[in-house]
């Protein structure tokens, strides 16, 4: 027996969730009116974000009902309540239509057993250290237990080769948390065979001063962050890791490689540099690996990532991850002539400004 596993940035799912920036509210704009009135103003600025999180919700749900995942790891997701309304205003409906579809015919009994291949009745979000509520979650076809590693500090890694002087400079301390967000790890098992999955959204490539350099101030960060995500599974699993089933899964916000030409810097060495897990994205040709559009850059990269433990990649030879790109905006321009699910705009509305990644695997038991 298989599983199908997804990862997926549905950006900003919030249940409070301000669509307009901060040149908007100052100026009172909505679109392109202004407003003289502040109640007036305040009035079609939640009458406008109600309709746009509408129609980007429809989207994401499409994109992530097409990953047919068993778990779908999520990543800017609010908190409980936000992830449920979402997944029973939107993804369940969609999901309902193609159960009904898959089991027509069928009696009550037959139905009632089919419905674990489609609804997500195992949904967790666990506070982690991003005041905003950019939190990381699962969706599960199956009963799964996880833990949350949000609490741990740079004490955790304090023997490691980080740049001491560099994390200082953006007021990082031994003492204080690693992950931005979290590292949520999650274990379930594919017929008896033990699968851990480590969900993790690292720092953001934004800037920590006015005209700092996103990459340079950001990415030592990550580096730290990265270590403390491989720390965590060699203590996990002991000298037996690369023999374990395990994955990890997120957005990364980093990238080594832009198709196929290597990035000189990037914070990815932790995982990747000596064979510790498999990025098997490179499976597919070197141009179609991305999954993230960056317009200020011109670029198409990979910043989600499912990264396989040595043993996991190798019991799956012939597994090539999916990339779905359908829910993109139709401003991405290796997607020009690419189908689109219906009311997709030119920037907005859109699925998400990331791509969920799908793979099936086959756990091997010990």
């Amino acid at each position: 027996m298989t599983i199908r596993i997804a990862t997926f940035n549905v950006e900003n799912l919030f249940s409070r969730f301000d669509f307009s920036g901060r040149a908007q509210r100052e100026k009172r704009l909505v679109g392109h009116f202004a407003f003289d009135d502040e109640r007036q103003f305040e009035m079609a600025r939640m009458i406008f974000q109600a309709v746009h999180s509408d129609d980007m919700r429809q989207l994401t749900a499409l994109a992530l009902a097409e990953t047919r995942a068993d778990i779908v790891c999520l990543q800017e997701v609010d908190n409980q309540d936000a992830l449920d309304v979402f997944y029973e205003n939107y993804v369940r409906r969609v999901l309902r239509q193609s159960f009904a579809a898959a089991t027509k015919g069928l009696g009550a009994e037959e139905r009632n057993a089919r419905a674990t291949d489609f609804f997500y009745d195992y949904r967790y979000v666990l506070p982690g250290n991003d005041q905003r509520g950019i939190n990381v979650a699962v969706m599960s076809r199956r009963d799964v237990s996880i833990r949350s590693w949000s609490a741990i500090t740079y004490d955790f890694i304090r023997d490691l080769p980080l740049d001491w002087s560099k994390l200082a400079a953006v007021g990082e301390a031994p003492g204080k948390k690693v992950f931005r967000r979290d590292c949520l790890q999650v274990e379930t098992s594919v017929d008896g065979a033990p699968l851990t999955l480590f969900i993790c959204h690292l720092k953001s490539r934004q800037a920590y001063t006015p005209k700092g350099d996103p990459q340079q101030e950001t990415l030592p960060v990550r580096l730290a962050e990265a270590h403390a995500i491989r720390r965590i599974i060699e203590q996990r699993f002991g000298k037996a890791s690369k023999h374990a089933n395990w994955a990890i899964c997120g957005d990364f916000n980093d990238f080594y490689e832009i198709d196929g030409a290597p990035v000189e810097e990037h914070a990815l060495g932790p995982l990747l540099g000596d064979g510790f897990a498999v990025n098997i994205m490179e499976r597919r040709s070197a141009d179609d690996r991305w999954t993230h559009y960056h317009p200020a850059t011109d670029t198409h990269v990979q910043l989600d990532y499912i990264l396989l433990s040595p043993a996991l990649a190798a019991a799956n030879p012939q597994a090539v991850p999916e990339v779905v790109r359908a829910g993109q905006a139709f401003r991405v321009p290796r997607l020009h002539d690419a189908p689109r699910y219906p009311r997709i705009g030119w920037d907005r509305p859109k699925a998400s400004d990331h791509c969920p990644v799908a793979v099936e695997l086959h756990v091997p038991g010990r």
